[in-house]
């Protein structure tokens, strides 16, 4: 019997400029989610913060993807990071945003496999 591959789970955390938090998921939803799926990352969930949209405030977008295995995860990265579409959308996106940050982690018992590459 083959092991499954350990779930990576890539976390992207956006704080939005305030009163665009809407607008900038609606965005994010239509231009980057479709090409991510594409490249092999499955939406696990999307949360806002707080769970109301602000005018006067930020609100930060929680976004996390799994993808299945190391290779998988390099495969999606790499094929982001040569994506001019890609390129562009986090461009535009700047704009919008306070700050961004993505962490990428997999569970304690996952990572031999997780870093078997």
């Amino acid at each position: 019997m083959v092991a499954a591959e350990p779930i990576v789970y890539v976390v992207d955390e956006m704080v939005v400029t305030p009163g665009r938090a809407r607008a900038f998921l609606a965005a994010y939803l239509e231009r980057y989610v479709p090409g991510a799926i594409a490249r092999g990352l499955t939406l696990d969930r999307v949360l806002v913060s707080p769970p109301l949209w602000l005018d006067d405030q930020s609100n930060t977008l929680t976004v996390s993807w799994t993808v299945r295995g190391a290779h998988a995860w390099w495969r999606q990265s790499l094929l982001a990071r040569h994506d001019a579409e890609v390129l562009r959308w986090w461009e535009d996106a700047d704009e919008l945003l306070a700050t961004r940050r993505r962490t990428v982690s997999c569970p304690p018992a996952d990572i031999e496999a997780a870093t078997d590459v």
